[in-house]
């Protein structure tokens, strides 16, 4: 930990990017979580089908409608207030989760936990990029990809230790989920040295002064065809990216035990391991993540990707291979994929905007991500080498997507201290 204090340029920015990492935490256990969850409310509730994957549609959705606001919300009335507010409401909204008696009390906690989850994303790597030198963002983006990983690895062992539990387990996954959210609150707002730590490292002070009259998202875009630009190719990127990573992230349980037949406890193994996997490299990778190296394992990662869908795709019918082109796929995300949008999001949008235009992209491929995972099951009923085939064509458009945002770096003389 103090090797890696000692890597930032100011060794207080380490502090406050653990603590808005958080909101990365809570955005994969959110997701998750329900996912756990899900079929232990089937059960309680007697959901139908078509209900229960409405509550995981209704996430997805307000995570995307939090995205979209909470961007604005963050730019026009501050980032540091917004980014208090958003906790604390996704602990309230978790805590409804946990104790839910009915449908109708579940979906408003997952509706109120959504919005805020969502809105905490854009706000909380604003706050950090607006604080950070550039020469750090790759490793603070890095640590807070490894709490995604985390979010997503710890609630799949913390639903594991619970299974045996009924629905007492669905409450004790949320209360734990309520526990994180609200300390991380607490430290926001009334921890003295947290708000000295803020205050030291901001880096310009109007890039953090509340923006009243600001113009919309879309009236700023129309104005400025440069900025638009870059927002058109990063959310291209973003959502060539997200496609793949949210279809095998998502399906590749029902992939193994629907369409292999292999046990559901085969399936998870695969999954975990993959993620313990990408847990342990992204580690390594962020000591790499600020030097001349990042576009070099960026290019790394669009191969082994590529190449992952493509032999997947080949032998569709062989579980154990499609096995190991998810551990390989799921490696090359840390090289080249959410993290990467992250940091060029920060490095190209104008400050006063960067969170609305953050919130604005994110929210957009939520929805279309939401989309096509409705027709995902589908596809993979009618083809498994059809779904890997439209994958690889994904990867394909982020790669190009990937190069292109490397022109406009070096075209507009963005300043990006690992391209010498």
């Amino acid at each position: 930990m103090n090797k890696l204090r000692a890597s930032f340029t100011n060794t207080s920015a380490l502090q406050l990017v653990l603590i808005a990492a958080v909101a990365s935490y809570l955005d994969a256990a959110l997701i998750v979580s329900i996912g756990v969850a899900l079929p232990i409310w089937t059960n309680e509730f007697s959901l139908s089908s078509l209900m229960a994957g409405g509550l995981s549609t209704v996430l997805t959705l307000m995570i995307a409608v939090g995205s979209f606001t909470g961007g604005w919300l963050s730019d026009k009335f501050g980032r540091i207030r917004v980014f208090n507010i958003d906790i604390f409401f996704v602990f309230v909204g978790v805590m409804i989760i946990a104790f839910a008696q009915n449908l109708p009390m579940l979906f408003v906690g997952i509706v109120l936990a959504g919005l805020s989850s969502g809105a905490d994303l854009p706000t909380s790597l604003a706050v950090i990029s607006e604080r950070m030198s550039r020469e750090d963002y790759g490793k603070a983006i890095a640590i807070t990809q490894e709490f995604w990983i985390f979010g997503i690895i710890f609630s799949q062992l913390i639903g594991f230790i619970t299974a045996g539990l009924g629905k007492h387990a669905a409450t004790i996954i949320f209360i734990l989920l309520g526990i994180i959210a609200l300390s991380n609150w607490s430290i926001r707002v009334f921890s003295k040295k947290m708000k000295r730590i803020e205050a030291s490292l901001v880096t310009s002070p109007k890039s953090v002064a509340p923006a009243h009259q600001q113009q919309s998202v879309l009236k700023q875009l129309i104005q400025n065809p440069k900025t638009g630009y870059a927002v058109l190719i990063l959310t291209l990127y973003y959502l060539f990216w997200n496609l793949p990573a949210n279809t095998w992230g998502s399906f590749i349980n029902y992939f193994l035990v629907v369409a292999s037949k292999q046990s559901q406890s085969t399936a998870t193994a695969v999954a975990f391991i993959a993620n313990l996997v990408g847990f342990f490299i992204n580690m390594w990778y962020i000591k790499k993540a600020d030097t001349i190296y990042r576009y070099r394992f960026m290019s790394i990662g669009i191969f082994a990707a590529l190449s992952a869908f493509i032999v997947a795709g080949i032998f569709s019918e062989v579980w154990y291979v499609f096995s190991a082109m998810y551990l390989v796929y799921s490696v090359s995300t840390v090289f080249c994929g959410e993290s990467l949008y992250k940091i060029w999001s920060q490095m190209l949008y104008p400050e006063k905007m960067r969170a609305s235009f953050t919130g604005f992209s994110y929210g957009i491929v939520r929805l279309l991500t939401a989309g096509f995972a409705l027709i995902t099951p589908t596809i993979m009923a009618i083809s498994p080498k059809a779904l890997m085939w439209t994958l690889s064509t994904c990867v394909v458009g982020y790669g190009i997507c990937a190069f292109i945002i490397l022109k406009i770096i070096k075209k507009y003389h963005v300043i990006d201290p690992t391209i010498k």
